[in-house]
């Protein structure tokens, strides 16, 4: 096959996401970003990301992936020797205790494996049990997508945490807008998020949100060495409306235009899509005869979703089978790779992608082998994705 001649797959995998065309059209323009053009372009992402984070805050965009994000949350807002509070429930959340641990932080690592998320009682209890009297940062990831795995019981904990004194310092990179989250509300103090996921925008920019002055006095006493992701140059900087340094501008247009999208559709009704289309993925595949690898709905992921491979079916050959069906999903990562395949319910993906996805993941398995599989259920199947709500800003020829 001649991948230059070939379609594009459907990009069903846990980011980036499909971009809707008004977006891919807004990235053909430029502008210079010491200009009054780029000034309101600035003001425009900064509320249509405050309104996303549900922040009183400020939120900075920063040219670079989430990694980007998370390195810069973490170098402005932990000190050597600070003690660090953290769930570990997947790679993500081990990565995030790597970027503690290179900053000099004293990690308290609390271990919930791979099938499971924290919970305020468990999580209070253990480190009740372990005698900790001081917290200086509670960090965490809130969805982490390795697993499928999401931390519900956060409001919960970042209002115990607070009881320490402690920052609460959230990694959101994955859910931003595909499921509810809120900065101020929920008491973080710090959050982070990327373009590439939920906000059904190009890769390359991520965000952070600061919405605390505790938060700002941490910021002034850490010293690091990066000036890159300095966030007192961010807050300088973006009081004229400006980036420290030449940021994708073509990308910010195109970010613009996404959250310009969820505002005309309402953030309620953009995470109503995800989480009812992801309930119409899960019972669709259930109903085919495939098992979700979170068996319990309170910790499933709405944004990834994570499937157990059938017996006898190779895992490399069913993913090369679903990418020549034009279909890129993903494999597990690190303790569940190839034990689970994992499905992106991010963005802009419409019923006529679930449908593809569906009918294009049952295929490969009955042609693979998969004994499980019940091909006599298809009209069920097609049931649950005819069934849940769609809005119809998006159904339109946009030309």
């Amino acid at each position: 096959m001649d991948l230059d001649l070939a379609p594009d797959p459907l990009l069903v995998v846990p980011g980036p996401s499909q971009i809707p065309p008004r977006v891919m059209k807004a990235l053909m323009r430029v502008v210079d970003h010491r200009s009054p053009h780029f000034h309101r372009l600035y003001r425009d992402v900064v509320d249509g990301l405050k309104y996303v984070f549900r922040t009183n805050g400020d939120v900075y965009p920063i040219t670079a992936s989430g990694t980007g994000a998370v390195e810069t949350m973490v170098l402005n807002f932990v000190k050597s020797g600070d003690t660090v509070l953290v769930p570990v429930f997947g790679s993500f959340s081990r990565r995030l205790v790597n970027h503690l641990r290179r900053v000099g932080a004293e990690v308290v690592e609390i271990d919930y494996g791979w099938d499971r998320a924290p919970t305020y009682e468990d999580l209070r209890a253990r480190v009740e049990s372990m005698g900790i009297k001081q917290i200086d940062v509670f960090a965490t990831v809130y969805n982490d997508t390795s697993p499928g795995l999401v931390f519900r019981d956060l409001p919960k904990v970042a209002k115990w945490v607070k009881s320490y004194g402690a920052l609460v310092l959230v990694d959101n990179v994955s859910a931003l807008g595909g499921d509810y989250f809120e900065v101020d509300s929920w008491g973080i103090d710090v959050a982070v998020s990327s373009s590439q996921k939920c906000l059904a925008a190009p890769p390359v920019m991520s965000f952070i949100a600061v919405s605390s002055s505790e938060a700002y006095r941490k910021a002034e006493s850490v010293n690091h060495p990066s000036i890159y992701f300095d966030i007192k140059l961010m807050r300088k900087f973006g009081e004229k409306f400006e980036t420290p340094f030449t940021p994708a501008v073509n990308y910010l247009f195109a970010i613009r235009e996404a959250l310009g999208i969820i505002r005309e559709v309402g953030l309620e009704n953009w995470i109503r899509w995800h989480i009812e289309r992801g309930k119409a993925i899960i019972n669709a595949l259930t109903k085919a005869g495939l098992e979700p690898y979170i068996s319990n709905d309170y910790y499933r992921s709405t944004t990834v979703l994570s499937f157990k491979y059938p017996t006898g079916v190779s895992p490399d050959w069913f993913r090369k089978t679903m990418y020549r069906l034009g279909v890129a999903i993903s494999d597990g990562m690190d303790e569940v790779r190839g034990k689970v395949f994992r499905i992106g319910n991010m963005g802009y993906l419409t019923r006529r992608d679930v449908l593809t996805l569906i009918t294009g993941i049952v295929a490969a398995l009955l042609i693979n082998g998969g004994n499980n599989i019940d091909g006599g259920a298809m009209k069920d199947v097609f049931k649950e994705v005819l069934s849940y709500w769609e809005p119809e800003q998006l159904l339109v020829d946009e030309g």
